[in-house]
């Protein structure tokens, strides 16, 4: 930033204001009926788009029979004034020359239908009653804004559908062109969230980045008087690019941090911003700033809403805690290769049991089962991976790492045997049939993760190693829990543990040494 002279006055440290405008009048563009029917009237053209036609609806009301209801557009860009066809039955003529769209100039005669517009653009100065009760109207204005985004902190909540909300309301009040919202990344990096444009072609067209760079380095709102002569800019091919008239861009601030900014910007020929604008603008994003950091918050219970949803259907609550409070997990598709130790269990002789038993029994028996299993599963710090059938498959070490996750695993299978015991007790005593469960535990690396689609998915272990527990488990009697030697190796002299004959499990080239499991030490 440039440093004063001595005998200038040095910029408040609040803000920061470049080059004064080329004119101090204001363009007035108006649109005087040559021929026609309104022969002799006048009409001031005070918005961004004007529509000529017959519809009452229209700015400029024409009613010749040859018009159309909707005839032609009047467009004030950042390219300057031009003269668009909106389909008309007849067409529309610029200087007698039919045109779809085309530039218009000072004094260009507009033909619609057999009306003749004269079309003039003159610098106007305003008398200062007339500026007076414009600047009152303009303040009143910009306070029922300030207003309305202050009720909208209250009512709208999607990050969204907020974002674009503030930026349009940005655009009316500050009555710009275009208007962007940049809010910072965790990279750190500003993103555009929200645009707003009158016409594609401007919202096309970059933003200065140099002006948003400023108010990030400098921490103060930028407002560029005159954006094709400010000599701080007058370099930047992107402000070249653009005819623009003035430029005002805000930081929106969250505690001492800016987290975004505000930029809007006018097409040159247009009114240039102020310094009140400025302020207002800069009161304008501390208000916005409360609307979004709530609407962000609000994201955040939603998003871990659905974490803790979807991690409740095979994590114990505890674990679900700790994950989003850590926020261990995005819930995203992949896998990733961990250590963990792996857990089958399977009724025996259920296809016998359930061809005996009515389905009622089968149900209630299943659901009673399953509800004690996955609560001795969860209490380990297991993950229940899935029911299949009459089968559990339980991973122990992910998602959350554990260094003991076969002592864990292990742990589990004694201890589901021991309620399992309980279990048959109670239905003996109900005159219900008891069932018989073999397990069959394995440690070793998988690729654990969510397998499947984005619209169907589920966390779960693939691998060779899971494939071991599983046929580790079909070599099991009624109650008996057999091991490899991997899980065994990872116990230690903490498990007591009958060493069996090797074998030759069902897609393995060799043979496999596996332990059938008679206690375990506790944990120290």
């Amino acid at each position: 930033m440039e440093v004063p002279a001595k005998n200038e006055s040095a910029t408040p440290a609040n803000r920061i204001v470049l080059t004064p405008p080329k004119t101090s009048g204001k363009p007035q563009i108006t649109v005087t009926v040559l021929a026609g029917p309104e022969q002799g009237q006048i009409f001031k053209i005070a918005r961004p788009t004007t529509t000529i036609g017959r519809s009452n609806t229209c700015e400029i009301v024409v009613s010749d029979p040859l018009v159309s209801r909707q005839h032609a557009q009047i467009v004030l860009g950042m390219g300057g004034i031009n003269l668009k066809d909106m389909g008309s039955t007849n067409g529309t003529t610029l200087n007698g020359v039919r045109v779809t769209e085309s530039p218009l100039r000072n004094q260009d005669v507009i033909s619609v239908g057999g009306t003749r517009l004269r079309f003039a653009v003159e610098v106007a100065k305003e008398t200062q009653d007339i500026k007076n009760y414009k600047i009152d109207e303009i303040a009143h204005k910009k306070l029922l804004t300030l207003y309305e985004v202050g009720n909208i902190v209250n009512s709208v909540l999607e990050l969204k559908t907020l974002l674009s909300i503030i930026m349009a309301m940005a655009i009316k009040v500050m009555q710009a062109n275009r208007g962007f919202l940049l809010i910072r990344e965790k990279s750190g990096e500003m993103k555009p969230v929200a645009t707003h444009a009158l016409t594609p072609k401007e919202a096309q067209a970059p933003y200065s980045q140099t002006i948003v760079d400023t108010v990030l380095k400098e921490r103060v709102p930028v407002l560029v008087l005159d954006a094709a002569e400010d000599i701080r800019f007058s370099n930047r091919d992107s402000l070249k690019a653009l005819p623009l008239s003035s430029v005002i861009c805000v930081p929106i601030w969250e505690r001492d941090n800016i987290v975004g900014v505000i930029y809007v910007d006018k097409a040159e020929g247009t009114s240039t911003f102020t310094e009140e604008d400025m302020y207002f603008l800069s009161a304008f994003a501390n208000q916005a700033a409360v609307a979004i950091t709530n609407a962000k918050l609000f994201d955040d219970v939603r998003r871990e809403e659905r974490l803790r949803t979807s991690l409740q259907r095979y994590l114990s609550p505890n674990l679900v805690d700790d994950m989003v409070n850590n926020n261990s997990s995005d819930m995203a598709l992949g896998g990733a290769k961990k250590r963990v130790s792996i857990l089958f269990c399977d009724i025996r002789g259920f296809t016998t049991f359930t061809e005996k038993e009515p389905v009622e029994t089968v149900v209630s028996l299943l659901n009673e089962y399953f509800s004690v299993m996955s609560d001795v599963i969860f209490a380990n710090r297991g993950t229940l991976d899935k029911f299949i059938g009459d089968a559990i498959m339980a991973i122990y070490g992910a998602p959350l790492e554990s260094k003991d996750s076969a002592y864990e695993c292990v742990k589990s299978a004694l201890e589901m045997r021991a309620k399992l015991a309980q279990l048959n007790e109670k239905w003996k005593a109900q005159n219900k049939p008891q069932i018989q469960v073999g397990y069959g535990i394995n440690t070793g690396e998988a690729i654990v993760g969510n397998i499947g689609s984005e619209r169907r998915m589920e966390y779960t272990a693939i691998g060779d190693m899971v494939n071991t527990a599983s046929r580790v488990e079909g070599e099991t009697e009624s109650n008996q829990i057999f091991i490899t030697e991997e899980t065994y190796k990872a116990l230690g002299n903490r498990v007591t543990a009958k060493k069996l004959s090797p074998v030759k499990l069902k897609g393995k080239t060799v043979v496999v040494q596996i332990y059938e499991v008679l206690s375990l030490m506790p944990k120290a």
